[in-house]
């Protein structure tokens, strides 16, 4: 075999047609990840992409949009606990799931519904 995976270039999350400004005010104002502009010949497609570390986040519209129950990104965070501290602060409703040795985390709905983990490796 000659093929190697890398890495992961983005991920593609999914929003509602028309909530461009919901995500720029969740991903950028609240996350604080920097927008990058969308290549111009899918500009028309709507959607706006950030980026995370060396990775991209894709938000992209869906008609008849349905969040997804289970499917989720977990983003490495340092300092995971101010990141918790700022969201609540914000009225951003967080919850818990079973605990994994070696890390702290937590997880939150964007906007939209989309579940997003947020976690801290212990080192």
């Amino acid at each position: 075999m000659s093929f190697l995976f890398e890495g992961i270039d983005h991920i593609q999350l999914t929003a509602p047609a028309g909530s461009e400004d919901e995500a720029r005010r969740f991903y950028s104002g609240l996350l604080g990840l920097k927008e990058m502009p969308k290549p111009v010949n899918l500009r028309g497609n709507g959607g706006c992409w950030f980026i995370c570390g060396n990775q991209e986040i894709h938000i992209g519209r869906e008609e008849n949009y349905t969040p997804p129950k289970k499917a989720h990104p977990a983003f490495v965070v340092k300092h995971v606990d101010e990141l918790r501290t700022r969201l609540s602060e914000e009225s951003v409703s967080i919850f818990e799931e079973e605990p994994i040795e070696g890390r702290t985390r937590f997880f939150v709905r964007d906007p939209f519904g989309n579940k997003l983990e947020f976690l801290e490796y212990h080192v």
